[in-house]
């Protein structure tokens, strides 16, 4: 037993005696205190690939274990045959649903009855940009001389008016103000919108002075034409719940009026107030 200790120790004395030997040629040897600085550089850097070789395999078992938790049974626990497939295909039907089917024409018509008169002239200026024109818009609530969009195509102008009436035929008064508009600006082949219908005097005085009137059914088929239903510029108009001052384009706020005759009341009210003042009712 005392000669395996001595064995044992043996090397203990000639390893001791190089430690010294290094230490002091470290304290007064150069060329030997470099040359442990670097091997202690080289050690650092071995024993950071270590740890980061470490991190690595220890984050793929949790990964493995986590993966096979979700989709294997515990030892409690039995799936019947293709049930791991259903489970499997329930939770990518979820992750990505069936988006909803296109809008009709006849959905996006509607649409057109539903929005202010304000989307419905935004919605307008795209169509007529889709259809390859030029569109100056001049309407909003800021004064137009009764002309909403200028449009241009092979240096041909026309100009619109357009008109959210649900209600209401277009009649010879409103063709005549829209020719004096026509007149006032110099152009002289206009475009009358509404949703509605017009009475036959309207219709043969704009006829005489190349208006052309259009309807809820002149605009399906324009709808039609710029594969409207497909459109994202004409979905985002029709789907925004918001709206916009059609004075500044700020986005208007709901608001309860306070005083007057119809205090309690709601209203669209421009939330830039009280630099912008406009409001819109909220049947609008």
């Amino acid at each position: 037993m005392g000669r395996r200790r001595k064995r044992e120790d043996d090397w203990i004395e000639p390893v001791a005696k190089l430690v010294g030997l290094v230490i002091i040629g470290a304290m007064f040897v150069p060329k030997v205190r470099q040359m442990l600085q670097g091997l202690a550089l080289i050690a650092a850097g071995m024993g950071l690939v270590a740890l980061l070789v470490w991190l690595i395999m220890r984050s793929r078992q949790r990964e493995d274990a986590r993966l096979n938790t979700r989709f294997f049974p515990s030892d409690g626990d039995s799936l019947a045959p293709n049930q791991l497939t259903t489970a499997t295909q329930t939770s990518t039907l979820k992750a990505s649903p069936t988006p909803p089917p296109p809008l009709t024409t006849k959905d996006l018509v509607e649409k057109l009855r539903t929005i202010d008169w304000f989307q419905f002239e935004k919605a307008i200026e795209v169509i007529y940009w889709k259809l390859g024109y030029q569109v100056t818009r001049r309407g909003g609530a800021n004064p137009d001389g009764g002309i909403d969009l200028i449009i241009e195509k092979d240096g041909q102008q026309t100009a619109i008016q357009c008109k959210h009436w649900k209600s209401w035929n277009v009649n010879v008064r409103g063709i005549r103000e829209f020719l004096g508009a026509l007149t006032h600006a110099g152009i002289q082949r206009g475009i009358f919108i509404t949703l509605r219908g017009y009475t036959g005097d309207a219709k043969q005085l704009a006829e005489q002075h190349s208006i052309e009137i259009l309807n809820e059914s002149d605009l399906s088929t324009l709808l039609d034409q710029t594969n409207a239903r497909l459109d994202l510029d004409l979905l985002a108009i029709f789907n925004d719940t918001r709206k916009f001052c059609p004075k500044c384009e700020a986005e208007m706020v709901l608001r309860t009026a306070q005083k007057g005759c119809n205090t309690g009341g709601t209203f669209w009210g421009c939330s830039q107030f009280p630099r912008c003042r406009y409001i819109l009712e909220t049947s609008t």
